[in-house]
């Protein structure tokens, strides 16, 4: 037990020195000068489903772009919603006639966010098409940052995203848990590997998602609209991905309200990854997996007195400083703060959390807007 202990966390301190220095890279990584003007026509895709308590905050954000509002349009694609949302983005449409804003209903034959997004791109008037979810909150120099992003040989860009900050426990463990995530996915890109990414803070040419076909073969999993289109456009665009490494092109998302839509919203992520094949995203998924179910064995070893306590607590602690190196810089540059206690109750929580979900996945459906998946 103990030499398989070792050669596990071994394995995941080379993974985390791997992330340190990726995340560096996508940070430093410096654009061609061959990248577009300054102001492409860039169109803004919401997909909103019953988000009429939080649609208007986000419009009232894309409004303070600095950026030409002569070269940006919002498309509003109401999905079913069975609340106000259409009728509060058209009378806020109304009172800001300077801000192109259209709004059109997901047909009737079709649901879900993928198909929102696949009827808006056929709707987009701009080469560059950006998503964000109708329940976030956009920087001023965000759609700025966006088109600085590109260049000639640009198909896709990964943007940042970080969440509120609600003042509650619960809220900061998200807001610290979250940040792995992003910092996962810029630092494997960084390597030119490209594996996760979020669909409130994702560009992509037109071209290039029609190129692909968009969702054509994942229609039927509910989730990784971002993801799967990510697969697609590097397989067919190699070097045509890359991170949005300026802070104004962070996006603020919402936390879970409440266990039980964490756990709905945890289950439907988890329940993409079955998807992904074999593959560099899968072996990593797998590796994650592994070692923290070893972490859990390590410490059921411990109370039974067949695994030593100075080894654990060596292991252990050589984890938080590597996790702490990686974490602290991801959250410095989302403008968000470091909470040392949700740090180290995830340090006990998280092995826990990746097995379970990542079973749970397999056996348990969730809900999504009032719809079951």
């Amino acid at each position: 037990m103990t030499w398989f202990m070792f050669v596990a966390f071994s394995g995941y301190y080379v993974l985390l020195v791997f992330l340190c220095v990726g995340w560096w890279r996508a940070l430093k990584l410096i654009r061609r000068a061959d990248r577009l003007t300054d102001t492409p026509f860039i169109s803004v895709l919401i997909p909103a489903r019953n988000e009429a308590a939080k649609i208007e905050q986000l419009l009232e954000s894309i409004a303070q772009q600095e950026y030409n509002p002569k070269n940006f349009e919002a498309i509003v694609i109401n999905d079913h919603s069975v609340d106000d949302t259409e009728t509060i983005v058209k009378r806020w449409k109304a009172a800001n006639p300077t801000v192109s804003v259209v709004v059109i209903n997901l047909a009737d034959d079709r649901q879900g966010k993928k198909a929102a997004i696949a009827q808006g791109v056929h709707y987009a008037q701009g080469d560059i098409v950006v998503t964000t979810d109708a329940d976030c909150r956009v920087q001023p120099g965000w759609l700025a940052s966006v088109a600085h992003s590109f260049d000639d040989n640009t198909q896709l860009v990964v943007g940042a995203v970080t969440l509120f900050e609600n003042g509650t426990a619960f809220g900061n463990v998200q807001v610290v848990e979250f940040a792995s995530l992003v910092g996962t996915g810029a630092a494997t890109l960084g390597w030119g590997m490209p594996t996760m990414c979020n669909g409130a803070n994702l560009a992509f040419r037109k071209s290039a998602f029609l190129e692909v076909k968009g969702y054509e073969g994942s229609e039927h999993i509910a989730s990784g609209d971002d993801e799967f289109l990510l697969r697609k456009i590097a397989g067919r665009y190699s070097g045509g991905i890359r991170f949005n490494n300026q802070p104004e092109g962070v996006v603020e998302a919402r936390p879970a309200a409440s266990y039980k839509e964490f756990f709905h919203q945890r289950i439907r992520w988890a329940g993409k990854w079955r998807a992904h094949g074999v593959g560099f995203s899968a072996l990593l998924a797998l590796f994650i997996f592994v070692f923290h179910a070893s972490t859990i064995l390590l410490g059921i070893g411990v109370i039974a007195g067949v695994a030593s306590p100075l080894l654990a607590l060596m292991l252990f602690g050589i984890k938080i400083v590597g996790e702490f190196a990686f974490l602290y810089p991801v959250l410095k540059f989302c403008k968000g703060k470091f909470y040392p206690a949700s740090f180290l109750v995830l340090q006990f929580l998280y092995p826990f959390y990746v097995v379970c979900f990542g079973l749970a996945a397999n056996f348990f459906g969730a809900e999504w807007k009032g719809r079951k998946i």
